[in-house]
């Protein structure tokens, strides 16, 4: 099958569902990445990566995990809304690529941008016959909770290739190892004991007509 991947910033996608796209990869499917914002923020917006050395670690990142990365003109970060635009964008690659599953951003993410890909996503992939929503962030509320209802599974052996992906991302491990390693990993061992394996990453449904492990 042919899958797409979707991150509102370089680092969502290897956050969210590095490892089930390697695992997916090794099957023998053909995986895409698309990031669409831009990853630079902070208050004059000149915190996180600049664009070329964002590039440069994503496609280091994109290589591991076996996916093609397909250029796209960057939103700026924390700006995204849902426009007709970039949703034609993303639907031609659907099209153009014949995409069977799409993996994208949870809609209720409480990252403007992350819910923003989500919102443009159920539209552009509407006709796609699989759809994960995926959380690459730790954060929520008591008005929508991430609840994962398909798990992909890891011992830790395989586990530790997740580190391996987000530390090419030089800058920004650096300054967030300890806390994805306390938001996302522990929450991944979480989902690995209730899924039966040392660790696991875990996507809430759209919709499923194919299965494609």
């Amino acid at each position: 099958m042919n899958i797409l991947a979707i991150g509102a910033h370089w680092d969502d996608i290897e956050l969210g569902c590095g490892l089930t796209l390697k695992k997916l990869r090794e099957k023998g499917h053909n995986i895409f990445s698309v990031v669409v914002c831009s990853s630079q923020y902070g208050k004059d917006e000149n915190e996180g990566m600049k664009e070329s050395e964002a590039l440069e670690y994503g496609l280091k990142s994109f290589e591991l995990i076996g996916a093609d990365y397909i250029p796209t003109d960057k939103e700026p970060n924390s700006k995204l809304a849902y426009n007709k635009k970039i949703m034609q964008i993303l639907e031609g690659i659907a099209n153009t690529k014949k995409i069977d599953a799409v993996f994208t951003h949870w809609f209720g993410d409480l990252n403007t941008d992350h819910k923003a890909t989500w919102e443009i996503s159920r539209t552009a992939f509407r006709n796609v016959k699989n759809f994960l929503m995926y959380q690459s962030n730790s954060y929520g509320d008591n008005v929508n909770i991430f609840t994962p209802n398909l798990f992909f599974s890891f011992n830790q052996e395989s586990y530790l290739f997740k580190e391996k992906i987000l530390s090419q991302y030089v800058s920004e491990w650096a300054r967030r190892e300890i806390r994805w390693k306390r938001e996302i990993f522990e929450r991944e061992r979480y989902w690995g004991h209730i899924s039966g394996n040392d660790y696991a990453e875990g996507f809430q449904v759209g919709k499923i007509v194919d299965f494609f492990v």
